[in-house]
């Protein structure tokens, strides 16, 4: 399984999932799950921040795939702040 991470407002990264899951040719192959992280109450940033984890099954990732998720997630981007996070690899997923 492929996994594409991304950080951003919890708002516009819980719609890009809701997006993906709505799109027919992205909800067969992949799954969005959004994390609330926690923010510090002295932060300067004034929303919520989450994570998105895309999953893209393994053996189906194609241009076409990734093009649509690239889209929607310009679309994101241009809502709010969305940076592209490296995802984190846990010792039993190797």
């Amino acid at each position: 399984m492929i996994k594409l991470m991304y950080r951003g407002g919890a708002a516009n990264l819980q719609l890009l999932a809701e997006e993906i899951r709505e799109s027919p040719e992205l909800s067969q192959h992949c799954t969005a799950e959004v994390t609330h992280r926690e923010t510090q109450s002295d932060s300067l940033h004034h929303g919520q921040l989450a994570d998105i984890v895309i999953s893209v099954a393994a053996g189906v990732a194609t241009n076409g795939l990734y093009d649509a998720i690239r889209a929607l997630v310009d679309r994101a981007r241009d809502r709010g702040s969305v940076e592209s996070v490296d995802p984190i690899e846990h010792e039993n997923d190797e």
